[in-house]
């Protein structure tokens, strides 16, 4: 359960500083409404975390080889 809730907390510290970047770097230039601003941090994030923890289960399979 400690792994699922390191991911998740992961998960939503990339999203929310990934969206608040974004939002004033360009999303609210071209006039992205905000709920559509969350929707595409949080899928970030989930593709983010997902990358990261694939990466850290390779690299500790690895070094148990």
């Amino acid at each position: 359960m400690q792994g699922v809730m390191k991911f998740v907390k992961g998960w939503l510290l990339f999203s929310l500083l990934w969206g608040i970047f974004m939002w004033f770097v360009s999303w609210q230039s071209q006039g992205k409404e905000p709920g559509m601003a969350v929707v595409m941090s949080l899928y970030a994030g989930l593709i983010y975390q997902a990358l990261i923890t694939m990466v850290a289960r390779y690299k500790a399979r690895k070094s148990q080889a």
